[in-house]
């Protein structure tokens, strides 16, 4: 069929709107359109319909043209929609939905979702909005639908959530677009980038660093020419990547100041460069207590090298201090302080060496130190000392006095979890063991432990012995020793990308308002049994080291511990959700009793507590509505208090929840 004459009836008409009405009379390239149109009125009704129009149209008693034209011009634009057809080469291939497009290296990760927009309304609107459980719907559906936040249109709102005035929404958003490693979202965070802006444009330049790296070494160098503030900060961190900066952070550490000029040396302390080693030598001649400062985290052999002799000449100070005024022990104090916090992460002899001098003389560094404290001056070096230099993942062991040699112990293992060197793990064990072993020295327990994690050692037996207090007739577990061994322990977790076991822990240190993150791989052969071991000293801390243990991929580890935290959580009073948390890592599936059990204990629980409770158990939707309902059961006959609960209402809820996707 030849469709031709119905898009010039369509240019003819719309000509006609143009010039008028008044002049359809006239019109003779609109008739000659209509005649050439006849042929086409048999091929359908539709046809006959406009046809029909036209020959009305163009009738000199028509009543209302206006609208008859209207109706004709609608008519036939509808048609020639669904007239369209698009030819392409090849053989039809179907959209695979929530795959990755690996176009290049550079793009993986990003994906294809087809998600409607009825499905994306509420979280793109959670999103953008502030307003009561907005932050929580965005988590919820994180979790449960991770792929939706792989939709062009919520990345671009993602961008936008940068900037919510809800903080930590604004933060997860950032985490999770740096974890999706969606290279695909770069021309977005540099489109419209505001150099003196404000948190959104600091968290962008988070994951711009995260995702492109070196890559991206123009664009902070560009920004850097007006940036201001954290925005700078966060840019000069970004400098890291690139050899090629070390002249220009050479130059910036003589112009920058405060903060700026902090992360500026600290970043030049990480580089392994003479010129920067030689810059460093000179600085310390004039303020060794500042070069100590920019030296904290750094892991180089220079660095370790200059702490080690700014080091010998504190303790040559110290040693030569019994007729120093009350002025200069307060400095030698401070001097003190710096050197075993810069002695982090350091490695070598001469650093071993540094441990072994001051724990000699520990008893008069600990009273020296309590005197200098009595000062609020001096108050931050004291924090620093006590806090340690890394949390684990989820809590922090303080020391709780002032003391030399608990500290260095701290430190100790903490070089270790950053820096695995031969030489301190030797000093571990020669601290820990002492002469025999009957003379061990707890403050180093930890860090004999860590070595023999590093040494991927069976040590069951050994960890068994340490933990007992043989002092007294009748030996049992030394409760301080268990801690110590926990400390350790609490460094390990499961790592689901790399699948094996790291070090990890974030720094501690007052100076880090950012998380910096210590992240080493660690081979534990014997984990499954080390876990046992820790399963028959079990306590609620243990427990939530187990679960940071437990390997993903290993399914009968999973059904293992599963069940372990399932039977906890049917007996224990304590911290319930936790537990939760841990079987749903573990794929736990069975939820029967523990929605009975929660009501029986909590008495006075609301309706809505029960019902959050009940939302986030283990198992399947059936499984959680069939405890719903027998708790529900209970509370009618009476078995289960449940205060002023509508348990209709709860039901009612519940089954609202079910039907949800």
């Amino acid at each position: 069929m030849d469709t031709e004459p119905i898009y010039e009836l369509r240019e003819r008409l719309r000509a006609a709107g143009i010039a008028g009405t008044n002049l359809l009379s006239e019109d003779f390239r609109l008739k000659r359109a209509v005649e050439a149109f006849k042929p086409l009125e048999t091929a359908s009704p539709v046809f006959a319909k406009i046809g029909q129009l036209a020959q009305q149209l163009l009738a000199p008693d028509c009543q209302n043209p206006q609208g008859v034209l209207l109706d004709t011009m609608a008519l036939v634009d509808a048609v020639i929609c669904t007239l369209g057809a698009v030819d392409v080469s090849g053989e039809i291939q179907p959209v695979e939905t929530l795959m990755p497009v690996q176009d290049d290296a550079k793009n993986s990760g990003s994906m294809i979702v087809n998600a409607p927009y009825s499905t994306l309304k509420e979280l793109l609107e959670a999103l953008t909005t502030s307003g009561s459980g907005h932050y929580g719907f965005v988590c919820d559906t994180r979790e449960s639908h991770p792929e939706l936040f792989r939709d062009y249109r919520v990345r671009h709102t993602m961008v936008k959530a940068l900037g919510a005035s809800y903080a930590e929404l604004a933060d997860n958003v950032a985490d999770w677009l740096i974890e999706d490693n969606d290279r695909t979202i770069l021309p977005l965070l540099y489109k419209d980038f505001d150099p003196a802006g404000k948190k959104d444009m600091v968290r962008r330049v988070k994951i711009i660093d995260a995702l492109a790296g070196g890559e991206a070494n123009d664009f902070y160098l560009k920004m850097l020419e007006k940036a201001q503030k954290d925005v700078r900060t966060e840019l000069i961190n970004a400098l890291r990547h690139e050899p090629e900066n070390v002249s220009l952070l050479m130059d910036m550490s003589k112009t920058e100041k405060g903060k700026n000029k902090d992360k500026v040396f600290e970043l030049l302390a990480e580089r392994k460069d003479e010129n920067v080693q030689e810059y460093f030598r000179e600085l310390a001649k004039k303020k060794p207590e500042t070069i100590l400062k920019y030296l904290r985290d750094a892991v180089t052999d220079w660095a370790s090298d200059l702490v080690a002799d700014i080091c010998g000449s504190v303790i040559e100070q110290f040693d030569n201090a019994d007729s120093a005024s009350k002025a200069e022990k307060q400095d030698i104090s401070v001097k003190i302080q710096s050197v075993v916090r810069a002695v982090y992460g350091k490695s070598g002899t001469d650093i071993c060496e540094c441990y072994r001098k001051l724990l000699a003389r520990k008893n008069k560094i600990n009273q020296l130190l309590k005197e200098a404290w009595k000062y609020p001056k001096y108050e931050y070096e004291y924090d620093v000392l006590i806090r340690g230099v890394l949390n684990p993942q989820r809590y922090l062991y303080d020391a709780k006095a002032l003391d030399i040699e608990a500290t260095l112990g701290k430190v100790l293992y903490h070089s270790l979890i950053v820096n695995p060197d031969k030489d301190l793990r030797t000093l571990a064990t020669e601290l820990y063991q002492g002469k025999s072993e009957k003379d061990t020295n707890i403050a180093f327990l930890a860090a004999a432990v860590i070595v023999k994690f590093l040494n991927d050692e069976d040590c069951i037996k050994w960890l068994e012995e340490q933990v007992t207090d043989k002092k007294i007739l009748l030996p049992k577990v030394s409760a301080e020793r268990m801690k110590a061994v926990t400390e350790a322990a609490a460094y390990v977790v499961w790592d689901e990308k790399e699948h094996g076991y790291v070090l990890w822990g974030s720094h501690a240190d007052v100076c880090y308002p950012e998380r910096k993150i210590v992240e080493t791989s660690v081979r534990l052969s014997h984990a499954a049994e080390i876990m046992e071991w820790m399963k028959k000293h079990g306590s609620e801390r243990i427990d939530d080291i187990l679960s940071q243990w437990v390997a993903r991929d290993d399914k009968e580890m999973c059904k293992k511990f599963g069940e372990y935290f399932y039977q906890k959580t049917l007996l224990i009073p304590g911290n319930w959700r936790c537990y939760i948390d841990y079987m749903r890592k573990c794929d736990w599936q069975i939820c029967k009793n523990l929605g009975v059990n929660y009501a029986k204990k909590r008495t006075a629980a609301s309706l809505w507590e029960l019902y959050n409770w009940l939302t986030i158990l283990p198992g399947d939707k059936a499984a959680v509505m069939e405890e719903t309902r027998t708790m529900c059961d209970m509370i009618r006959k009476g078995e289960i208090k449940a205060g002023k609960v509508k348990v209709d209402e709860l039901e009612s809820q519940m089954e609202d929840w079910s039907r949800r996707d």
